[in-house]
């Protein structure tokens, strides 16, 4: 496992730095003993990119980050372009030196003499100790370049380079020409160093993997929001002592290795080449020994590969090749069945420290005592443990090569490598807060990471270089609201009158979309945007449409109200038999619907002034109910609350009183005083119900009457929504979601919106005056990829039977728009 974790480590991390742009002469002006150059091409588009990552910006914490941030050179140098290199000092350390075209300004002071300067003479040139915001740094010039360093010594060198030039590695000027100019910067990397440079950022690690790993690489690094991808070459000047000069005239293969690697796994590291026989005259140079030396016991086994891969597990590691025949490879095995473990027979192996000897340095210490055979896959482990663990992924098809996350880490590499390395970002973070510095794991054992779920290297081998390819990005797993797609849209006849809602489709299991127009006309919208029906009611729909199976045979009808009607319509549009039922009086609120035991024996409330009625599905009244009217006009919509085993029904009346009724219609709770109410409902929260005053206080009212306030400095609009444990308020341009507050921009909003789905609380509001719809987690963190275009409230629910959420939203005056949320 530390193979790949190593790797991933040092070319994905030590990329995350600030970068500028260089001249041709540059190079010539870096130490020679440089074993990272961090070429910068524009420091102010690196600097921003590196501040608007999602990775970096979630992980102040990190001191690799920060040091970079607080460079003083950086910071004070006025060139957008220069070279950062950095050399090894002592055993565990580096210092950078900094090259680029003289800025004059750099060293002089002031007008405001925030800096100071103190110069010094070494060898007829002059040494330049600068001091800014508290660090110090030298620099010295050579004719138009510029070269600083915080130690002093550095600069001294250079001052003894310059005046006797020791020739630039040919390789090092080889892979900086041809590194991109285009990118804010480009990474320079010393392949023959690796486990120098690994070492001395992992101290606590043992590595030998990465002796002598490759001669020198360019990455152009393009840092995005949510990704960082690494692309470049590295050279091989004598390929066959290295680890990439082992693929030497071998040809990449598919790389198959996630096909059989468990989402649970660590990671993994797959070889691949056209010709064995090639591979293992390559080894033998790595191994420097003559090819007889090396065991021809494996020959019939190994020549009938593509790949060979290990798997890192929890506890142990699995060896896995990749077979042309499978089945005449296990002949050859010729091990003795010793299990069975789901259908699938398990091995002993005779030779099992065979592949370390011949496969090293590519495996190392391996012992492989057990095998399975699945599809083309030979699979070997240290214990049967590991192979059933492996065999029970693959059966229950939990496996990294079929997660969505993968294929979209991998869908830009080429299907054929050399070397390919996956390894879980979670895991990453445990191996560098294991062995950094004892004083540094605090900080990664804090990294966030949450939707980085792999990081992949890929290492492609070409005539005497390598392509080399990285990739870290946030990922989209399956039901994460990581991208926002508009998936159908219709169009009305008219104007639109009411927000679009979502309403239930029995026949397909999902949602449809219900909306009526400014000519009362009411229509019933496909998740596809198709119109099933219009038809044509009375009025204006007061409040959402409800939903109720009368008939309790799982087929569900809409309900709802006019100021004059009360609608029951089927599936299809029709009325269904007794309604509508029409009311000589005006109704004044929506329709309140009671099901209190989630039996379907439902209860419909109208309101009229201060009279309510008190229906059953069937639309007759419930004569059990006594309680008939208020003293003053009801100014809400009656609401059912269910404490334990109790049912609370809320009258909140024009005069300030709140009538809290039982079942029947009895006063269950006296409250003790008046209320000014504002516009908003009343709901259960901590189990006491909850609303807000005019002048912005909570108030909650307890099972005995009485009222507790609490001053939330909520302006005389406030809105809220509740449940149980989460508060939801907005108030002028500011939306709490659970005490966490967000200011938005000022705007004319929606009512916040509250939705509990799948266990996961969702808060949407919409900016109608800029049309822009919001959606949070109940953090109050922004999903990605909001705001999205819309003009009213959404509605949110899956409107399919896929994993992923839908929402619709009116979008222009006549039409309406539905969202897929990935």
């Amino acid at each position: 496992m530390r193979q790949i974790l190593t790797i991933l480590t040092l070319v994905l991390a030590v990329s995350c730095d600030d970068v500028a742009k260089t001249s041709n002469s540059l190079i010539d002006h870096v130490p020679r003993d440089s074993q990272i150059i961090i070429k910068i091409n524009n420091i102010e588009e690196a600097t921003s990119k590196l501040r608007d990552n999602n990775f970096i910006k979630n992980n102040p914490q990190i001191a690799f980050f920060e040091y970079f941030k607080d460079l003083t050179i950086l910071n004070e140098n006025k060139r957008q372009s220069g070279l950062l290199c950095f050399s090894p000092r002592g055993k565990n350390d580096f210092e950078y030196t900094y090259v680029s075209k003289l800025d004059p300004s750099l060293l002089k002071t002031d007008s405001l003499k925030t800096k100071q300067i103190e110069t010094m003479n070494y060898a007829e040139k002059t040494i330049y100790k600068i001091t800014s915001k508290g660090q110090s740094f030298f620099a010295t010039r050579q004719d138009s370049i510029l070269i600083a360093s915080p130690s002093q010594l550095l600069i001294e060198n250079s001052i003894r380079v310059h005046a006797n030039p020791i020739p630039i590695d040919k390789d090092l000027k080889k892979v900086y020409d041809v590194s991109s100019s285009d990118n804010a910067m480009s990474l320079l990397v010393n392949g023959k160093k690796l486990q120098n440079i690994h070492n001395s950022l992992l101290p606590q690690a043992e590595q030998t993997f990465l002796t002598n790993f490759s001669g020198w690489a360019s990455l152009d690094t393009t840092i995005d929001q949510n990704m960082i991808h690494l692309d470049g070459i590295a050279i091989e000047k004598d390929s066959l002592s290295s680890t990439i000069g082992i693929f030497d005239s071998t040809v990449p293969q598919e790389n198959r290795i996630a096909r059989i690697v468990p989402v649970t796994a660590k990671g993994f590291i797959s070889f691949t080449y056209d010709d064995f026989d090639t591979l293992k005259k390559n080894l033998s140079v790595a191994q420097d020994r003559d090819i007889e030396d090396i065991s021809s016991d494996l020959d019939d086994i190994l020549s009938g590969t593509s790949e060979i891969s290990t798997i890192f597990m929890e506890k142990e590691n699995a060896l896995v090749l990749t077979s042309l025949d499978s089945n005449s490879a296990a002949q050859s095995l010729a091990g003795d069945k010793i299990d069975t473990y789901r259908n699938i027979e398990i091995y002993k192996n005779q030779n099992s420290e065979n592949f370390s000897q011949i496969l090293n340095p590519l495996i190392k210490k391996f012992e492989a005592k057990f095998y399975f055979v699945k599809d083309e896959f030979i699979v070997f482990g240290p214990s049967k443990g590991i192979l059933k663990d492996i065999i029970a992924n693959i059966l229950n098809k939990t496996l990294i090569g079929q997660q969505e996350y993968y294929k979209n880490t991998i869908k830009d590499l080429s299907d054929n490598s050399s070397i390919l390395i996956g390894g879980a970002v979670k895991h990453i973070k445990e191996y560098i807060s294991t062995n950094i510095q004892e004083s540094y794991a605090p900080q990664w054992e804090e990294l966030q990471h949450k939707g980085y779920q792999i990081g992949i290297l890929q290492i492609i081998k070409e005539n005497d270089f390598a392509h080399v390819h990285g990739v870290l990005q946030k990922s989209v797993t399956k039901g994460a609201a990581t991208s926002v797609t508009q998936v159908a849209s219709t169009t009305l006849e008219k104007k639109v009158l009411t927000k679009p809602i979502l309403v239930k489709n029995h026949r397909t299991k999902g949602m449809d979309v219900a909306i009526q127009d400014i000519e009362n006309t009411l229509y019933l919208i496909s998740d596809k945007g198709s119109i099933f029906w219009k038809k044509k009611i009375d009025g204006e729909i007061l409040g959402d449409i409800q939903q109720i199976d009368i008939f309790k045979n799982g087929r569900y009808q809409l309900l709802f109200n006019t100021a004059n009607t009360l609608y029951l319509v089927d599936r299809d549009g029709n009325d269904v038999a007794p309604y509508p039922k029409k009311f000589e009086k005006a109704i004044t609120q929506p329709l309140a619907l009671f099901d209190y035991d989630k039996s379907k024996r439902y209860r419909i409330v109208i309101t009229q002034g201060n009279q309510i009625t008190m229906l059953n599905a069937e639309g007759n009244i419930v004569t059990g109910f006594g309680f008939k009217g208020t003293d003053t006009d009801l100014i809400l919509a009656p609401k059912h609350i269910r404490i334990g085993t109790k049912d609370f029904i809320l009258l909140a009346e024009n005069n300030g009183k709140l009538t809290i009724l039982d079942r029947l219609g009895r006063t269950r709770v006296d409250v003790k005083n008046t209320v000014d109410f504002s516009k908003n409902q009343w709901y259960q929260y901590q189990d006491k119900f909850s609303s807000t005053t005019k002048d912005g206080k909570l108030i909650q009212i307890q099972e005995d009457g009485n009222a507790v306030t609490q001053n939330l400095n909520l302006d005389e609009n406030n809105r809220i929504v509740a449940t149980n444990k989460t508060l939801v308020t907005f108030s002028e341009n500011k939306l709490s979601i659970k005490g966490r507050t967000i200011e938005l921009d000022f705007g004319v909003y929606t009512a916040p919106k509250l939705y509990y789905i799948n266990n996961k609380i969702y808060i949407s509001i919409t900016d109608i005056q800029a049309k822009k719809v919001y959606l949070y987690d109940s953090n109050a963190v922004l999903f990605p990829n909001f705001p999205v275009y819309g003009n009213s409230a959404m509605t949110l629910g899956n409107m399919d039977k896929d994993p992923n959420l839908e929402f619709v939203v009116q979008g222009e005056d006549n039409g309406i728009l539905i969202y897929q949320i990935n």
